[in-house]
């Protein structure tokens, strides 16, 4: 708390500044406007009204020897500057000033600063003829606060005219963080540029020393007590040049004279002050920011890593520091900013806030006031140990990535698949990887690999080759990246099932087959899904799912071995086997689509169309004879190829097997050796078969460029 009038015996430690301030109230600028700024928490207050009020009204001032006999009134602006100026009239008892009510008194102010004078005239009756009244503004940058906004002009008007005025002077105190706000003013400014500003320092060794002793060797205490010299060193340098240090340093002085007393003793010595129940400055640290952390709740407590995640920068040799951030960080989090009222609270300031821009919180800023609490305050020192890792790599990304926007985003700079996940998931366990992504160059520098290539394969400028790098790459970083329907979760394939609506389609030389709802699979089976089959002891190798069905000791070779690339050189045997492998890993039916399930799919479900996308071909949209690369690419890479339900490869890439015989499609059962239909073409064969409609067809046991797809009725979830 601030020093009042009243407190001027215990005030001691600033006697050179009340000096100093004294004589510039008697220079000429002083003798209408002084403006005393300091930093937060540098007892500006105090010095005014237990410095220089008290020697003002004793007489103290060589320079005005009148001084004793002066009107001296203070106030704090509030929201409305005018009613405080008239209750700080109306608070003097001993002249009983010929006021009106107050309210009318402020109105009058209110409509215009020629109020003022009647006002001053009326004040000066009740004075002796060199009598002067001096206004104590304190805490003047709250008219520059939202709150004041209406008014600021009107009430600095007021008093900059009145400043003119004979027999009257004003002292105001401003934060200095608010210094901006006077120097745009002109009215203030022209003060501040005629020598009408005095700036108050933090307290230095021998002010502080003085300040810790003087109570203790000056005053008659309840209860004596002797100071050790020892201690005093200690507090004036641990208090030292400590944002907030006078505060704390009050708090533990409190605290350790309080614990003395109560265990009678006559000494405040070292012992004492390390006692558990006072813990020195670090002891105050961690009750004050528990307490503080009790006042904000359960959703304060939960907000704690979202706040000094931003406040907290750990170095390489485990030493965590304090960090600024802007105050707006947490302008969307309620709970963080309530945590930080908590800990910004007058009996607490544990964290302090700057304001640049003081009509707002905009470019306000927030750090640690005293940076022992990292270390000292075991909530935040065991968040700040379990999180040390995480926190030096978000250092480092932000480091990395202000590098990437100075150097125009290439490529190259932005962290590859194998570095960026392990980071992301380290940053996610941590808290910290949501902060970073409110930041939109960060998220960008943060988006996984995988869909900056999947950006890329939309864009209809990539060529065939770079989507065939893409593929490579996707399927080469496929483990851990979030592409859903082409790996495998917990050894069972991860399909992404497409809604497919009823309705009819044309078979050439077959008719009309009417065509039920159903899901199917939106890739071909991927060969890392395939290989799930394979590898598991109770898949490939296991009699349970060949019944009826030709059983190869080995199973085919996959002529391009990535993860995510279709699954070739697989028998109608080996896909229907799969499908009953499968449909018992997922608890419901999976098969083969029959050839009218699978043409009304490659006509997106609409009758007039003949291509996935619709009737006339498109260049550029699928892995054909025609594209030339000459060999099967990642499922997927030709986004724009897809139907309107979102299957992927229905044309080109891989020819697909389907359930039904080519020569009798209707019939599903028939001798081992019956032809079955294949669909879709593949990256060898010409546009002909990339028709929705083209029939073909392939022996059962061969193995060649063919791979498959699965499908299900609803509901397959």
């Amino acid at each position: 708390m601030a020093f009042s009038r009243s407190d001027a015996p215990i005030f001691f430690g600033r006697s050179a500044e009340t000096r100093a301030l004294l004589r510039r109230l008697s220079s000429e600028q002083g003798e209408r406007f002084l403006l005393v700024t300091g930093a937060s928490g540098s007892g500006k207050s105090s010095l005014v009204r237990a410095g220089v009020w008290p020697a003002l009204e004793e007489g103290r001032a060589s320079r005005l020897p009148n001084s004793g006999d002066w009107l001296i009134t203070d106030m704090v602006p509030g929201k409305d500057p005018f009613l405080a100026l008239a209750n700080s009239l109306g608070r003097d008892r001993e002249r009983r000033f010929d006021l009106w009510r107050l309210e009318q008194e402020a109105d009058k102010l209110r409509d215009g600063a020629a109020a003022f004078p009647d006002l001053l005239r009326r004040v000066h009756e009740k004075l002796p003829p060199h009598g002067e009244w001096l206004l104590i503004l304190d805490q003047m940058e709250e008219l520059f606060t939202p709150a004041c906004e209406q008014h600021r002009e009107p009430f600095l008007d007021l008093l900059l005219e009145a400043s003119e005025q004979p027999r009257f002077r004003i002292i105001a105190t401003i934060r200095s963080d608010f210094l901006d706000q006077c120097v745009a003013h002109p009215g203030l400014s022209e003060i501040q540029n005629n020598g009408g500003h005095y700036g108050l320092p933090a307290p230095g060794p021998q002010a502080l020393s003085r300040m810790i002793t003087g109570p203790v060797q000056e005053l008659d205490l309840a209860t004596p007590m002797e100071l050790d010299p020892e201690l005093e060193a200690r507090l004036v340098t641990e208090a030292l040049n400590e944002p907030g240090g006078l505060a704390l340093l009050a708090f533990a002085l409190k605290d350790l004279y309080s614990f003395c007393a109560e265990q009678r003793r006559t000494t405040m010595d070292l012992a004492a002050y390390r006692h558990e129940k006072v813990g020195g400055l670090k002891g105050v640290l961690k009750r004050r920011a528990d307490a503080a952390l009790e006042q904000a709740g359960d959703e304060g407590r939960a907000a704690l890593p979202r706040v000094f995640s931003r406040l907290v920068t750990v170095q390489a040799d485990d030493t965590a520091t304090r960090r600024r951030e802007l105050l707006e960080a947490w302008t969307n989090d309620p709970a963080a900013l309530c945590l930080i009222d908590a800990f910004t609270d007058r009996d607490t300031r544990l964290l302090v806030i700057a304001r640049e821009n003081s009509d707002s919180d905009r470019g306000a800023t927030l750090e640690v006031a005293h940076e022992a609490l990292l270390r000292e305050w075991d909530v935040l020192r065991d968040w700040i140990g379990d999180c040390q890792a995480a926190l030096r790599l978000r250092d480092l990304i932000q480091e990395e990535c202000r590098v990437w926007v100075e150097q125009g985003h290439p490529d190259y700079r932005h962290w590859g698949h194998e570095r960026l996940q392990p980071a992301r998931d380290l940053l996610y366990e941590a808290n910290l990887l949501g902060d970073l992504e409110q930041d939109p160059e960060l998220a960008d520098f943060l988006v996984p690999e995988a869909e900056l290539m999947l950006a890329k394969l939309l864009c209809s400028g990539t060529d065939h080759d770079r989507r065939e790098r893409i593929g490579m790459r996707l399927s080469e970083i496929s483990e851990g990246c979030s592409r859903p329907g082409v790996g495998v979760i917990d050894g069972v394939p991860d399909i992404l099932w497409c809604a497919i609506p009823g309705g009819s389609v044309e078979i050439e030389e077959h008719g009309t087959f009417k065509v039920a709802p159903f899901y199917l699979a939106a890739y071909p089976v991927t060969y890392a899904q395939y290989r799930a089959f394979l590898d598991d002891k109770e898949g490939y190798h296991s009699g349970a799912w060949w019944k009826d069905l030709k059983h190869e000791e080995e199973p085919g070779a996959q002529l391009r071995r990535y993860a995510s690339y279709p699954a070739d050189y697989v028998s109608w045997y080996d896909a229907t086997a799969f499908c009953r492998w499968l449909s018992q890993r997922l608890g419901h039916e999976v098969r083969l689509p029959d050839e009218w399930e699978r043409q009304w799919a490659a006509q997106s479900a609409q009758a007039g169309f003949d291509y996935p996308w619709g009737e006339d071909w498109r260049e550029e949209v699928a892995n054909t004879k025609k594209e030339g690369i000459g060999r099967t690419t990642d499922v997927g890479v030709y986004p724009g190829g897809r139907n309107e339900q979102g299957v992927y490869d229905l044309i080109g890439n891989v020819r697909e097997w389907c359930r039904n015989k080519h020569g009798n499609p209707r019939g599903l059962k028939g001798r081992a050796g019956d032809m079955r239909a294949v669909r879709g073409g593949s990256w060898s064969y010409p546009l002909d078969f990339a028709h929705a409609g083209t029939r073909d067809q392939s022996a059962p046991y061969l193995r060649d460029h063919l791979g498959f797809r699965v499908l299900c009725v609803p509901p397959p979830f």
